[in-house]
């Protein structure tokens, strides 16, 4: 079956990471981008949990997992190195209709966390729906370049967009210039900091 993409706002949602070795911290640190709500449940913490623990960047439940500590959770993932408890959690968040990824375990995961290249506000996901994880990480790296140019002048689209929303009410004419932004053309005359303003993107269409 093939995946349904989404983007999560986890903002307000419970996150629970279960371990608090090397493998949670790059969970952890992952989340923290996106979450100001993470609960961790371990017996221990690596030292780099330790203190980002001390800086209150998350819950810490220092016990073994038990499944009171999911009920509330809307995403979970399993991170320790005990294949039983994985299974455990599993069971428990499947019963629970949660969101459960056990780390590098696809076929126990009803999500995947894809490579991601995330640039001054432009998200792009890449998965081989669990087929190839490696594969995933490359296309990353050979699109991070192209990426950069669009991200370097987000600012700016957006500022155009916006202001060519507020001020042209005719549909033909906000319709062209909002499809002129996505021009390469243009694009490199923004980049090259050649175009700023929305007089100046209209000069170069010779629309008055």
């Amino acid at each position: 079956m093939i995946l349904y993409p989404v983007c999560l706002k986890l903002d307000k949602m419970l996150c629970c990471v279960i371990g608090g070795g090397a493998v949670a911290l790059r969970k952890v640190q992952t989340l923290l981008k996106s979450s100001d709500n993470i609960t961790i449940i371990s017996p221990k913490l690596c030292f780099q949990l330790k203190q980002l623990h001390k800086k209150n960047a998350f819950n810490y439940q220092k016990t073994e997992y038990k499944k009171n500590f999911i009920k509330d959770a809307f995403l979970i993932i399993a991170a320790t190195n005990d294949q039983a408890v994985n299974a455990q959690i599993v069971k428990d968040a499947n019963k629970m209709g949660k969101l459960i990824n056990v780390v590098d375990v696809p076929e126990q995961c009803n999500f995947y966390l894809p490579s991601v290249v995330n640039k001054k506000g432009i998200l792009l996901s890449i998965s081989t729906q669990g087929a190839f994880p490696g594969l995933a990480k490359k296309i990353r790296q050979d699109t991070a370049v192209m990426i950069k140019k669009y991200a370097d002048n987000i600012g700016v689209l957006s500022r155009l967009r916006d202001e060519i929303k507020l001020k042209h009410k005719d549909k033909r004419t906000k319709k062209r210039l909002i499809d002129a932004l996505l021009d390469d053309k243009i694009l490199e005359l923004i980049n090259n900091k050649k175009i700023r303003k929305l007089v100046e993107l209209k000069a170069h269409l010779k629309i008055s």
